[in-house]
């Protein structure tokens, strides 16, 4: 009984010995080779007539008008003089079909309350983070730089430190928004470029806490609160010279500031007009047509590669294993613009 209690146990380590080896020199799997696909995007039907609404001037409505108009009273009349012939218990005749006018209702501005609801949503989730904050406090400070780099703020502001800010209570609100028609598509039907027309309207409150530092020594307390804005935005998506898109005014918005300024107790209405009409022309500049600000992020990756710098000797290296001299294959998959 001992002997077969030493047979079995001396079997299982050498099992379990051999095991161990197999383990640890197999041999790693090769890794399976890639197929590269390259599908074309192609648009869905609704969007194919939704890009090719027929988007009639304003000229040719206005002279359409008064002529449907009087094909309907025409098609009322002649409506009206069977319908007296028509017995009460006669069953209910189906109404006509739409007329080919009405596809005109494709151009008409859509609503876009479900964006808003997105956007109020993550608006109270992320308004406080430190990430948000924190971006935000970047862009300010640039925007600060750029303020007493012109004549008017430079001849009597040294400096401008944000105190604290608010971003309000609530963000801009997408009235309505229309696509800009003509789009130009490609031979697949898809569009290099996409513009809509955006009504929004701001009422939430944004506000800063500024320190002033003035040219004669002395500073200053500002706090500029922005009250409303309501304008027509350019909102543009294209692929021309690279991806990017943008958002500007189609013409100067309707901006309404409230701003205060105290100086030794005292309010100081010339720094007070100074930095309102500052502001409004950095949005006049820099956020309406003509003029507006190529953008990347969140959309497209950033475009513009950084300079190379000096060239050195790179070890690269690929699963551990260091690259020496051979070769490499690329296979090109597309090529545009």
């Amino acid at each position: 009984m001992i002997y077969v209690i030493l047979i079995s146990a001396f079997s299982g380590a050498v099992v379990t010995l051999i095991l161990q080896f197999l383990l640890i020199y197999r041999r790693s799997p090769e890794p399976i080779g890639r197929t590269v696909q390259y599908v074309k995007v192609v648009p869905d039907n609704a969007l194919k007539d939704y890009f090719n609404t027929h988007h009639a001037e304003p000229g040719q409505q206005q002279q359409d008008s008064p002529a449907s108009a009087s094909s309907k009273q025409q098609e009322a009349v002649s409506a009206r003089q069977p319908e007296a012939a028509v017995i009460s218990g006669s069953p209910k005749q189906q109404p006509p079909p739409p007329s080919q006018s009405e596809p005109a209702d494709a151009a008409k501005p859509e609503t876009c309350n479900f964006l808003n609801a997105i956007f109020l949503f993550l608006f109270r989730e992320l308004r406080d983070t430190p990430a948000v904050r924190h971006w935000l406090t970047k862009k300010i400070k640039v925007e600060f730089e750029e303020l007493l780099q012109t004549k008017t703020a430079g001849r009597l502001l040294e400096g401008l430190s944000l105190r604290d800010f608010s971003l309000g209570n609530s963000l801009p609100v997408f009235k309505t928004a229309k696509l800009m028609k003509p789009v130009h598509l490609n031979e697949d039907g898809m569009p290099d470029e996409l513009n809509f027309e955006v009504d929004i309207e701001y009422n939430g409150g944004f506000h800063l806490a500024i320190d002033v530092e003035l040219v004669f020594g002395k500073s200053a307390y500002l706090f500029v609160k922005m009250r409303r804005v309501v304008g027509r935005l350019r909102l543009q998506f294209t692929r021309m010279p690279f991806s990017h898109w943008s958002f500007s005014f189609l013409e100067d918005p309707l901006v309404d500031f409230e701003a205060k300024s105290q100086f030794e107790g005292r309010p100081l209405p010339q720094l007070t007009s100074i930095i309102v009409n500052q502001l409004k022309r950095v949005i006049k500049k820099k956020h309406t047509l003509p003029n507006y600000k190529i953008r990347y992020k969140p959309f497209f990756p950033f475009q513009v590669q950084p300079p190379l710098g000096p060239a050195c000797d790179l070890d690269l290296s690929v699963q551990d294993s260091r690259l020496v001299e051979g070769r490499l294959k690329v296979t090109l998959t597309e090529c545009s613009r």
